[in-house]
């Protein structure tokens, strides 16, 4: 059965997750925001979303559609989680990290999102990719980083789920793109 169609929201509730997150996220003070309607200003992750969307055929996409192969133009930049775990105490695993995330923010390939941003971070992550997992498509988010090296940089990135390849286990495809902070157009400030 496929992730969108085993939750149990119905097309109103689906189409008000992504408000709903920007809510909470302003409430919360995270630094980021969902766009749904998926306007990418980079051009690469506008090709990853077209891409997810012609393998989607109508429903979620395998992992196995998106092999390094057909990830070749976006694979420095991308980075695959699993989330693992009973419902409400899961955790999500890279599976994959790409090489100029990596050099940003160090490997992760294997380790857990909880071994990698702070606790005061974490919920807005888990936020994200949980919202992504029940949104049941690809959605657009403009973050704030800060780094040990960079200082603070702006972030848009592309999330969107794949079919579990264990029951239980859905994936979450991503990719970001990273530049200065512009400071204009920050939610957090």
């Amino acid at each position: 059965m496929a992730l969108a169609q085993a939750l149990t929201l119905d097309h109103r509730q689906m189409s008000g997750l992504p408000a709903a997150l920007n809510a909470h996220a302003e409430l919360q003070g995270w630094p980021f925001r969902c766009d749904p309607d998926r306007k990418f200003e980079n051009p690469e992750l506008a090709a990853l979303c077209e891409l997810w969307i012609a393998k989607a055929k109508g429903d979620i996409p395998p992992r196995a559609a998106f092999d390094m192969r057909a990830l070749k133009p976006f694979v420095r930049n991308v980075f695959i989680l699993e989330r693992v775990g009973p419902k409400g105490v899961w955790r999500y695993r890279f599976r994959l990290f790409g090489s100029q995330l990596t050099q940003l923010f160090g490997e992760h390939t294997g380790r857990w999102l909880d071994e990698m941003v702070t606790p005061g971070l974490f919920q807005n992550w888990l936020a994200c990719f949980d919202t992504t997992v029940r949104y049941g498509q690809p959605m657009r988010f403009i973050n704030y980083y800060r780094t040990q090296t960079q200082g603070f940089l702006k972030g848009e990135f592309f999330a969107a789920p794949l079919a579990e390849e264990i029951d239980d286990q859905p994936l979450v495809l991503a990719a970001t793109y990273v530049g200065f902070k512009d400071a204009a157009h920050s939610p957090l400030d």
